[in-house]
């Protein structure tokens, strides 16, 4: 540069850095008008610290900086400068050749690394150990190398592992000696450390990876504090001071997707497996972590075959000795107990408790009873894991540990001394939340028998039937889990007392495979403590809903079995009732009557109204199904005035669809439709997933009677099925089809029909459902008879009649649809 000021050298860089005037200013802190006057000449000597400002916005580095303040300062003095270092130094680790996904967190490192100029970028990686912070940064760092030419820093901070943390002191000594600053010359305490590394990046672009950072004050001692330099930081723990107090951007690091999964254990593995089923377990088993893919892809290359591996990482209980190896740093339970280990005690003791929560995740109030805490202090230790990637915080507001982590904390629950008193306090509080749960659902029932476990706990109040079910949907996996827990141990009675409370509030909103699991948790539970009377309970329970799914056989196994038992005269009517049901289903209508018969004598010795309601229903349904209309329609209207009598609404849905279905039946669709439309009032009102699906069904083959085009009145019919596929009702299902074959038949799609009633007539087939079997076989017939094929439909027809037969139904009694 030349010794006289040239008024002009500012505006020839501003304009190869391509900036205007205004962007130059706002990049230095300066105003537009001070840039144009010295551009212009008007100030003879600018202040050096505008030069030095100015030298940074136009992109300039080391010395390029200094000849631009000398080209307008010639007289100013050489800065005072830290002893020459010539050193650049080059620290990064070498990455890992198998790196794989992060792009939206590398690009995320590209945008702020493109803001240096600005100023000092701070870039803090954080998540749960095992997760690839290290890795990451790593790959990033040696990708980016090359914007930093003044030299890469790396250190090891240990903030957590074997052995102390470092010390920023011992740090910041490296630092200097790693830009050539002699040791005699390094100050002895940190802050003159700090400042004097300040100094040595003053005028440099240097990238500082800060590795295992344990808290802010760590880290601040040595960050730059001029523009051009980047620094990232990876720590287990959410530096929030660090975002606060020196602007920080904090970047999680989740677990890895499937697909990114699946693609860094192809490549440590070299080549995938044959076996992707046993492939998937082994993903699944390692949660995304990529500490425990690189464990288990290493032993898929040269030690293990697939299928030891995916066995041992399919049990939650061997999956952590399948992640364990000599070394800690690549052992799994050892890298996640270094994170324990760094727990304050309250907090570690809380972990520990927390471990015993059977469910995936849970509020505050839950966390409060098992720690035996007040919700703030329970909220507080809490946010503490959270903070330390122990726990994850998820948008609704509840806790989650990720897979490996939850496996961790149950074996350190495992020991705990306090695991009863924990457990008690947790059962006690999902039970109070069941109850109030199921008694906002449905009235509770007087015949079933009483609870077991004293509820000392004060219930949560629910808005509403559907603040209720919504709360039971959330908290289903928790009390399955409480359930098998309970069945397991053989010392307690919370499986049987949750099957007591939630068998009509679960069954009212379609959760049957949690039914199911639910009764068959009581039922080994009563077995195992000799109780007579709730294996009984838990029998019926267990086939009422195999008979809702179309398990019949399954069903009349179970229901046989629990008329053996020594239980109530209200269950046993049930049970009998039950089976007569099944009975019907089945098309054995003789079996049927005799014991629905026999149902309502046994309901009304007992004094139990409510079962004799219902078995009313079960007799109309059998009187209907053999066509016997006139007698269905009584009987129904006996079920539905005993309901509204003791406000089962429940039944009166029931009753309601069912009267519409034999109105249907009888041409007198008007009465059919006002009936449906009831139906459907009272059983969504009342949440009863199952009954609206029946109402919509038979509101599906009304509609076209009454002159609704068919594709209209499919609506009624598809929504049906759509209750179907949610809440597994095969039955339903079955129905639904047969009558979107008879609307597709009716508007000519012979193909659509076709296609339904063949769904329908498998789906029969399964369930072994006669009576919608033939109805469906009767439909093929009839599909192919209107395309004047009456040869193909001829064999349908005929087995279609055959299952009438034996079902004992006269041709008379079965009608089109």
């Amino acid at each position: 540069m030349d010794s006289q000021p040239d008024p002009n050298l500012l505006g020839e860089l501003r304009r190869v850095a391509g900036l205007t005037q205004e962007e130059l200013a706002e990049r230095t802190g300066l105003t537009v008008r001070g840039i144009s006057n010295i551009e212009r000449g008007r100030v003879a000597r600018p202040r050096r610290s505008s030069l030095e400002a100015l030298a940074r916005g136009l992109g300039l580095r080391g010395d390029q900086i200094h000849r631009f303040v000398l080209h307008y300062f010639p007289a100013a003095p050489e800065p005072v400068r830290t002893p020459h270092p010539v050193a650049v130094p080059a620290q990064l680790p070498a990455g890992s050749t198998a790196f794989t996904g992060r792009q939206r967190e590398i690009a995320t490192l590209d945008a702020l690394s493109a803001r240096r100029d600005r100023g000092v970028v701070v870039a803090v990686l954080e998540g749960m150990g095992g997760v690839g912070k290290t890795s990451l940064a790593v790959h990033w760092a040696q990708a980016a190398r090359a914007d930093f030419p003044d030299g890469q820093l790396f250190a090891n901070l240990r903030g957590y592992g074997p052995g102390a943390p470092a010390e920023p002191g011992d740090v910041l000594h490296a630092f200097l000696l790693a830009f050539g600053v002699p040791a005699s010359d390094v100050p002895a305490d940190v802050d003159g450390r700090s400042a004097l590394l300040r100094s040595v990046l003053a005028t440099r672009s240097v990238l500082l990876l800060l590795d295992n950072a344990r808290s802010a004050d760590q880290v601040r001692p040595l960050l730059p504090g001029h523009a051009g330099c980047v620094v990232v930081v990876t720590s287990r723990t959410m530096l929030h001071g660090l975002a606060v107090s020196d602007d920080a951007h904090r970047l999680p690091v989740p677990p890895l997707d499937e697909r990114e999964s699946l693609s860094l254990l192809d490549r440590l593995a070299g080549g995938r497996p044959a076996d992707r089923a046993a492939l998937a377990d082994v993903v699944s088993g390692c949660s995304g972590l990529p500490l425990a893919l690189r464990i288990v892809g290493e032993r898929l290359a040269h030690d293990r075959g697939l299928a030891e591996v995916a066995a041992a990482m399919r049990s939650a209980g061997d999956r952590l000795d399948a992640l364990t190896t000599e070394e800690a740093r690549t052992s799994l339970p050892a890298v996640l107990s270094w994170s324990y280990e760094a727990l304050p005690e309250d907090v570690a003791s809380a972990m520990r408790l927390l471990g015993l929560h059977p469910g995936p995740h849970w509020a505050v109030d839950a966390a409060a009873a098992l720690l035996a805490e007040g919700p703030g202090e329970a909220r507080r230790r809490l946010r503490v894991l959270v903070s330390g990637h122990l726990l994850e915080h998820r948008a609704d507001g509840r806790y989650e540990f990720h897979d490996l982590v939850r496996d961790y904390a149950r074996g350190l629950a495992a020991a705990d001394e306090r695991r009863t008193a924990a457990l008690g306090r947790l059962a006690g509080h999902y039970l109070a939340g069941a109850a109030a749960a199921a008694d906002t659902i449905a009235p509770r029932d007087p015949y079933r028998r009483p609870l077991l476990t004293d509820v000392t706990e004060a219930p949560p109040g629910f808005c509403g039937a559907d603040d209720a079910a919504a709360w039971l949907a959330t908290e289903l996996p928790t009390l399955l889990g409480l359930a098998e827990l309970s069945a397991s141990t053989g010392r307690t009675a919370y499986a049987r007392d949750l099957s007591t409370l939630l068998w009509q509030a679960l069954r009212v909103h379609g959760h049957y495979d949690a039914s199911r699991s639910l009764h068959g948790f009581a039922l080994a539970e009563a077995r195992a403590a000799g109780d007579s009377i709730g294996a009984q309970q838990a029998l019926v329970d267990v086939a009422a809903i195999c008979a809702r799914v179309g398990s019949y056989d399954k069903a009349v196994e179970h229901l046989t079995d629990s008329l053996g038992f020594d239980g109530t005269p209200a269950m046993t009517a049930r049970a009998t009732s039950t089976l007569g049901t099944v009975y019907a289903q089945l098309g054995r209508y003789d079996d049927a009557a005799y014991h629905l018969g026999r149902a309502v004598t046994l309901a009304r010795a007992a004094g139990d109204t409510l079962a004799e309601g219902r078995t009313y229903g079960n007799l109309a349904f059998v009187q209907e199904r053999l066509g016997e209309f006139d007698a269905a329609l009584g009987t129904y209207h006996h079920q539905l005035a005993i309901a509204e009598e003791i406000g089962d609404r429940a039944s009166e849905a029931i009753s309601l669809h069912n009267l519409g279905d034999v109105y249907r039946a009888l041409g007198r669709y008007e009465e059919a439709r006002d009936h449906l439309d009831r139906s459907l009032s009272v059983s969504r009102a009342e949440g009863h997933r199952e009954a609206e699906g029946y109402a919509l069904v038979y509101l599906g083959l009304v509609h076209p009677h009454l002159g609704t085009p068919p594709a209209e009145a499919s609506r009624y019919l598809e929504d049906a099925l759509r209750i179907a596929a949610a809440t597994g009702i095969r039955p339903l299902e079955t129905l639904a089809h047969n009558g979107l074959g008879d609307n597709a038949r009716a508007t000519g799609d012979r193909a659509a029909a076709l296609e339904h009633y063949l769904r329908a007539r498998d789906l029969a087939q399964g369930t072994h459902e006669q009576h919608e079997e033939a109805r469906a076989l009767e439909g093929i017939a009839g599909t192919y008879e209107d395309a004047g094929e009456a040869d193909k439909g001829r064999p349908y027809r005929q087995r279609a009649r055959a299952l009438y037969d034996a079902m004992g139904i006269k041709a008379e009694a079965t009608r089109p649809e």
